[in-house]
């Protein structure tokens, strides 16, 4: 059974670039995740599950490539990670709109719950990507200019 945190924060930051300048090969986003939840003990875990979604040809999809990632600390009582991967092409009617995610927290004694942001049995965050202003060009694969912040809704799926 599944249940939430109530004490929690998650926030996300973002930037995308285009690849190849004059061709305009691809787009690529890098997504910084954070969680924060000052009710957990000490000796909690924490994972990131997450996967890509948007629309094909028009049709939507969510968690594409789901994957799942262990996150590490990055201060007291919050969890950091930073995710990439390309959202659209330019050979395909395909393009990645938002990030899909939960986060899976395993406490000391085994017990485990996942943070979404609400009760639904299925339900998750979207990070939407499209909130990135600017999106430069880079032709040596580095990602240049500042994130920004993303709107993030918890999503209910029954």
């Amino acid at each position: 059974m599944a249940s939430s945190a109530t004490a929690a924060e998650t926030w996300v930051q973002g930037r995308k670039v285009l690849h190849a300048c004059v061709y305009a090969h691809s787009y690529e986003a890098e997504v910084n995740l954070s969680y924060r939840n000052h009710d957990l003990p000490w000796g909690t875990s924490v994972f990131l599950i997450y996967g890509w979604g948007g629309q094909n040809n028009f049709v939507p999809y969510d968690w594409e490539n789901e994957q799942t990632l262990e996150v590490f600390a990055s201060a007291p009582w919050t969890w950091s990670t930073t995710v990439h991967g390309i959202t659209s092409t330019r050979t395909t009617p395909k393009w990645a709109e938002h990030l899909d995610f939960v986060w899976k927290v395993v406490l000391p004694n085994g017990h485990v719950f996942y943070e979404k942001g609400n009760h639904s049995t299925w339900g998750y965050y979207a990070a939407n990507l499209n909130t990135v202003g600017e999106i430069p060009c880079t032709s040596d694969g580095n990602f240049v200019g500042p994130t920004y912040p993303l709107t993030v809704t918890s999503v209910e799926k029954w």
